[in-house]
């Protein structure tokens, strides 16, 4: 992290399904007796009957099972990223730049790409666990913001994190830069990115991996997080 060379965005390409339609069209020799040729409707051109019921027939109910429910259907961890992250207002996340102001160049891939120092107040008491992430909001891979930095397992007890700490315990997500860790904002040049800091107070053990992909380790963290507390900034190039 304390390279201080610039970081080369990798390109991202998002994968569409090619849905290809095949269509066959055939042409009738139906002569209309005036040398010409209808072509052949691609639809029916009348309606199969209606079913009708005789009187008296007994009327046939549709079978309903008692145990389906919305409540089956399963979730699929994609959907998880649109759910948003609690926030009750009483997590206050500090960084080394005021709320709204610029990232200071030396947590970006300009300066030092050095992992800003974060504190927070206000974490609940039933807090087990604190996760921190940084997000490009102006950056959508795959219909979900940029994940660049995502830390889960750090001790409640603790109310910060050092500039470059990984505390005794904690896990690092692969960013979506394939780093392990914190890599800084590095907008294309000529562009403005806006970045969010949160913080998250897990009430539970997550038990989660070192080097998870940031995606699968934030969407946990999402489904379990009973607050959390968010900074936002911005970098230029």
């Amino acid at each position: 992290m304390s390279d201080s060379s610039p970081v080369t965005r990798p390109r991202r390409f998002l994968t569409t399904a090619a849905v290809t339609i095949a269509g066959v069209v055939a042409l009738a020799g139906c002569d209309t007796g005036d040398g010409t040729t209808l072509r052949e409707p691609t639809a029916p051109t009348t309606l199969p009957p209606p079913e009708t019921t005789l009187p008296g027939e007994p009327v046939a109910e549709a079978s309903v099972s008692s145990t389906a429910s919305f409540d089956t259907v399963p979730i699929e961890i994609d959907d998880i990223e649109s759910v948003p992250p609690p926030d009750t207002g009483a997590i206050e996340l500090t960084m080394p730049w005021a709320d709204g102001a610029a990232v200071d160049i030396r947590y970006t891939c300009d300066g030092n790409n050095a992992a800003p120092a974060i504190t927070w107040t206000g974490m609940p008491e039933e807090t087990v666990e604190v996760a921190v992430a940084m997000v490009n909001e102006s950056d959508l891979t795959a219909g979900r913001p940029f994940i660049q930095w995502v830390m889960a397992g750090i001790d409640p007890s603790l109310d910060g994190l050092a500039e470059n700490e990984v505390p005794a315990g904690a896990v690092q997500g692969i960013n979506f830069f394939g780093d392990v860790g914190y890599t800084g904002p590095c907008p294309d040049p000529g562009t403005v990115d806006d970045y969010t800091f949160t913080v998250f107070a897990v009430e539970q053990q997550l038990e989660l991996a070192d080097e998870t992909p940031a995606a699968q380790m934030l969407d946990v963290i999402l489904t379990v997080a009973i607050d959390s507390g968010s900074s936002s900034s911005f970098a230029r190039r």
